[in-house]
Formats: structure tokens, C-alpha cells, sequence
């Protein structure tokens, strides 16, 4: 059997809302992370701006432009989430929604 590749499991999925996922190309000098809410810059989410989609995987800075799988839509765990900044990701909740995307809290 050959290996096609290894699916890391998380959280950051929380429900089963269909999820819309594009490849973006992040600016070079950008660091992304999975969880990562990006503006439409396709860098994380500063104060304010134009909400774009949650990043689905890692991306380090370099001084090339990379390739990210970005969900334009579907549920996300609030614990998996993160800006790139000091605001959170629920202070962003109504901007999401209007994307189909929805952060939800998980059960205790």
C-alpha cells in the first residue's frame, strides 16, 4: 500500500457545515498559521478589514510568495482560531457569519 499523505487531527473542524476551500498565495514576508483568520490580503487579521476565510495549514515567512488552503466557509472551533492581533477570534463572529463560516464554542 502506498502512502498518498498524513491528515494531522485536530479541532479546528467543529461541525458538519459543507466547507468551500480555495489555494491562495500568501505575500512573501507573511507567516500564516493553521487556524489563522486572513483578511483579504490573505495575511492574518489585524483591528480591522475585510475577513477573507481560516487558513488550513502552516505557512513560514520567506521571501517568496507560498501557497495556502484557505475555507471560505464551514464550522471552526473558537479554541482553534487566532488573529494577528490582540482581538479574538469571537470579536470577529458577525464578519465570519456573513461568510458562512461559523465559530463555535465546544462543549465543556
Amino acid at each position: 500500500m502506498e502512502t498518498i499523505g498524513i491528515i494531522d487531527v485536530d479541532n479546528l473542524s467543529a461541525g458538519g457545515y459543507p466547507e468551500l476551500r480555495f489555494t491562495r498565495n500568501i505575500p512573501a514576508g507573511t507567516a500564516v498559521k493553521r487556524g489563522n483568520i486572513l483578511g483579504a490580503d490573505y495575511k492574518p487579521i489585524v483591528d480591522e478589514g475585510e475577513v477573507f476565510g481560516i487558513a488550513l495549514n502552516d505557512i513560514g515567512a520567506s521571501d517568496t510568495i507560498r501557497t495556502c488552503v484557505i475555507s471560505v466557509t464551514g464550522e471552526f472551533n473558537v479554541n482553534d482560531l487566532s488573529t494577528g492581533d490582540t482581538t479574538t477570534p469571537m470579536e470577529w463572529w458577525d464578519d465570519l457569519r456573513k461568510l458562512n463560516i461559523y465559530v463555535r464554542q465546544p462543549a465543556p
